[in-house]
């Protein structure tokens, strides 16, 4: 890994309960000159340096390391001192040579804000020794054993969370849903969004960091890592793989990165549309190599840091460029390598490939399976029009398409409703007779009453 193994963002030096200095970094990667002249981190926690908090004026300068680099330029600094145990929130303001100053938050930061689009650093807090992940109970299976529920970690503790965290709660309803014949989960987007507000997690804005939203606990914001990783570990003791929903084509336009450069279009990252755009977004350029190594260390972050079973990955038609080994395919050859080396096996990679090519690629790439939305559409029609097309079959058989190792992931809505306190009902649909054995379905829904 390139950011996370340079400790790009934020990092305690040492593992002190009490108190630890604080590390920034940043990468400038090699290319365009972002003609940066001046750093500075201001936040919460000038206040233990005896400064008045976010006062970028007299913030921690960062300088330029030095030496080469092949990689890039980093700028770095260590707070003078140790920082009491706590969470805090910083940005950067970043001076250039032609514009005026700007502020910015940490394109690499490990936690979200809590406002503001700040960035946050833990110190103290509990150890990683104290938060282990357990592998899934009885072994990882393979995609073809796996019965889906797809999780919208807000909308779906938004009726009992009651002041939690939702990545807490979300734990409490692992046994039902266990017991609804589910043994994976796939999780939409956990990583930091660009409000505060409700949002469906599809702009990322940081890649390496869990959404404040889902893990801030009262009273406790220093363990928002530890509620992901008690999340992850609560699902394998139960037999639920975990599944991250990974959003690499594009990014929000308030993306850090590209106001880290004086012209935000010299930005490697977002310099160019590398396949289809996405309107309203900013596309991922994977014609520099480094937008890849970004995309592949977040996958190997979470993976490493997280236990994840899986990765879906979003949107894939708009970064595959027919023809180049870039984007789409040195993504998942790189995490299946990844994963390989470290003795795993049965770790899914699923595109939503919406396209007629979706077979295609999944067979010529290390992918395991395609987003297959046939079967919801064939049941949503005989639903709706009282009958059932012959295309039933087809879409009951398309297994045929891929190669050996590799199956459609089917999808399907499914609902339950309420009938009591505590009791709930099945609601009719055509999800039963899709639980065939030989190959994932993914149900859509809220187990929720309505």
């Amino acid at each position: 890994m390139v950011f996370m193994d340079r400790r790009c963002g934020a990092w305690q030096i040492g593992t002190e309960e009490g108190a630890g200095t604080v590390e920034f970094r940043i990468l400038f990667p090699a290319g365009p000159d972002p003609k940066v002249t001046g750093i500075r981190v201001a936040g919460d926690f000038q206040e233990a340096l005896e400064q008045k908090n976010w006062d970028f004026t007299g913030g921690v300068a960062l300088s330029r390391e030095p030496g080469t680099d092949p990689l890039g330029t980093f700028w770095s600094v260590r707070t003078p001192q140790a920082l009491p145990a706590g969470f805090y929130e910083y940005k950067y303001e970043v001076d250039f040579e032609d514009a005026p100053s700007r502020i910015v938050t940490d394109p690499c930061a490990r936690y979200g804000g809590l406002s503001e689009q700040n960035s946050g650093i833990v110190v103290g807090g509990s150890s990683p020794a104290d938060n282990r992940i357990r592998p899934v109970a009885g072994g990882r299976l393979p995609l073809t054993d796996l019965v889906i529920y797809e999780l919208m970690i807000d909308d779906f503790t938004a009726g009992y969370r009651l002041g939690r965290a939702p990545l807490d709660a979300v734990r409490d309803r692992l046994d039902e849903l266990a017991g609804m014949g589910f043994n994976a989960i796939e999780f939409m987007p956990w990583t930091a969004w660009k409000h505060t507000d409700f949002d469906w997690g599809y702009e990322p804005f940081q890649y390496f960091a869990v959404e404040s939203r889902y893990a801030d606990a009262p009273g406790a914001p220093q363990e928002k890592l530890s509620a992901l990783k008690r999340l992850v570990d609560a699902c394998h003791e139960r037999g639920i793989h975990v599944l991250m929903d990974g959003v690499f084509n594009h990014v929000s336009h308030e993306f850090p990165y590209p106001q880290l450069y004086q012209d935000p279009a010299d930005c490697p990252f977002t310099a160019h549309a590398f396949g289809g755009t996405f309107p309203g977004l900013a596309d991922l350029d994977f014609h520099n190599p480094i937008t890849g190594h970004l995309v592949h260390d977040a996958c190997t972050y979470w993976i490493d840091t997280f236990g994840i079973d899986g990765i879906r990955l979003d949107n894939t038609v708009n970064f595959h460029v027919p023809g180049t080994a870039h984007g789409l395919p040195e993504i998942l050859t790189g995490v299946a390598e990844h994963v390989t080396a470290r003795g795993e096996q049965n770790f899914s990679l699923t595109l939503e490939h919406i396209d007629t090519t979706a077979a295609r690629v999944t067979n010529d790439t290390a992918a395991t399976s395609f987003w297959d939305n046939s079967l919801y559409e064939q049941t949503f029609t005989a639903l709706w029009t009282d009958t059932i097309s012959p295309g039933l079959l087809n879409a009951l058989n398309n297994r045929r398409w891929l190669a050996d190792g590799k199956t459609p992931t089917l999808y399907l809505s499914s609902r339950l409703a309420g009938r009591g306190a505590g009791e709930r009902r099945r609601v009719p649909t055509l999800v039963e007779a899709a639980a065939l054995p030989h190959r994932p379905v993914h149900l859509d829904g809220d187990p929720a009453d309505p």
